[in-house]
């Protein structure tokens, strides 16, 4: 029977991480957070607690219509900003950055059913949620509600606010609505979103007030950030900033892990030295060019002629450091002529057949020196020899 094989550590850790990333993605991935019980108000959102009528209407009126998204908030360009039910808590920056864009002149306008993720940018002006609001409809006063004509706002779900004293209240009764002056522009705080969302955005004159906000400007633009709306139309904010691109990332890791902790390669395995070995003469070649390249022929000129004098005073037994008209002189007569003759042609210029002719009548001498020698002809004494005798006597 044919036994199983045991399954790697390592390769379970990564389908285990890869199955816990999969599976975080989809329990993460949504797009925009919902809101409690459905009431977004995103212009991305079509259902009844969506604003995309809204977005639509304000087009209709000849307003520039623009949103707020990616992964950072800001900057602002609209005059008017809609924050509209934020599902994510406003941060100092952001509110820092709301601040700024009524100093010099614009609008923003809160609505909300709850005022808790709105808290860091309301709180400072001391507006605060009081209680929950009664439903029904509520008289609008102001300037700003003239045209179009706004005269009363229907509410079902909301919020009553605590306002401070410099605020304007914008309905009648318990305040709902409120505006605030801030810097040069002004701050609009609406405790609920029926005015906005695309179910009661018809209700009373909810859209005619919507649109008296919007008009307090040239432009308007909805705050889709803090309703999660954060990747940036690009690959790599989809890669870092969305929960699939967190999830491939996670199993990639895991995977890199497994392949380098387990020793595995990615294909067969290569040979150490892909290249058959280099001949000598591959080498002598490439010295040679490298020398032929750099006009430095003396070089092998300089060999030539140490060579030539060393095999000379080898063969007479003589001191290869003599100048080689004292150690030709142990040669004949012809040889003699003959060794002159090739080192006064290595002492000057040669080109390159002429070079390799001397080469070869350099060796040629030198073999046939060594054989007309022969065993019986004394070659001298060499230098270890000589030296014997200065040893013997330094003893003595």
């Amino acid at each position: 029977m044919r036994r199983l094989r045991r399954p790697d550590p390592l390769a379970a850790a990564a389908v285990v991480l890869f199955v816990v990333a999969v599976a975080t993605s989809l329990a993460g991935a949504g797009g925009t957070a919902p809101a409690l019980g459905g009431r977004t108000a995103s212009v991305y959102d079509d259902g009844p607690g969506g604003a995309t009528v809204l977005r639509r209407y304000l087009a209709d009126a000849g307003l520039r219509v623009d949103t707020i998204e990616g992964a950072r908030f800001g900057p602002i360009a609209s005059d008017v900003v809609l924050v509209l039910g934020a599902t994510e808590e406003i941060d100092a920056a952001a509110a820092g950055l709301f601040r700024e864009h009524m100093d010099r002149g614009g609008t923003v306008v809160v609505a909300t059913d709850v005022g808790f993720s709105e808290r860091r940018l309301l709180e400072p002006f001391g507006v605060r949620v009081a209680a929950a609001a009664e439903p029904g409809d509520r008289a609008v006063r102001g300037a700003i509600f003239a045209s179009p004509p706004v005269r009363r706002i229907s509410v079902g779900r909301g919020v009553r606010l605590d306002l401070p004293s410099g605020a304007d209240a914008l309905t009648a009764g318990a305040p709902v609505a409120a505006s605030i002056t801030v810097g040069r522009g002004s701050l609009v705080v609406v405790g609920s979103l029926d005015p906005f969302i695309n179910a009661t955005v018809g209700d009373a004159d909810n859209g005619r007030f919507a649109l008296a906000l919007a008009r307090l400007g040239r432009s308007v633009a909805f705050d889709e950030h803090h309703h999660g709306v954060r990747p940036d139309p690009n690959a790599f904010a989809v890669l870092f900033g969305t929960w699939p691109g967190a999830a491939l990332i996670a199993a990639g890791l895991s995977t890199f892990a497994y392949l380098v902790l387990s020793g595995r390669r990615l294909g067969p395995a290569l040979p150490l030295d892909p290249r058959p070995p280099r001949s000598s003469l591959e080498y002598v070649r490439a010295f040679a060019g490298l020398v032929r390249r750099s006009g430095r022929g003396e070089i092998a000129r300089r060999r030539l002629r140490d060579d030539l004098r060393r095999g000379v005073a080898r063969i007479v037994g003589a001191d290869p450091e003599a100048p080689l008209d004292r150690l030709a002189t142990g040669l004949d007569r012809a040889r003699a002529a003959e060794a002159r003759e090739l080192d006064a042609l290595l002492g000057r210029p040669l080109r390159d057949a002429d070079l390799l002719r001397t080469v070869r009548r350099i060796d040629a001498l030198i073999s046939e020196a060594r054989d007309g020698l022969g065993p019986s002809q004394p070659q001298g004494p060499s230098r270890a020899e000589q030296a014997k005798p200065a040893q013997r006597a330094g003893i003595e």
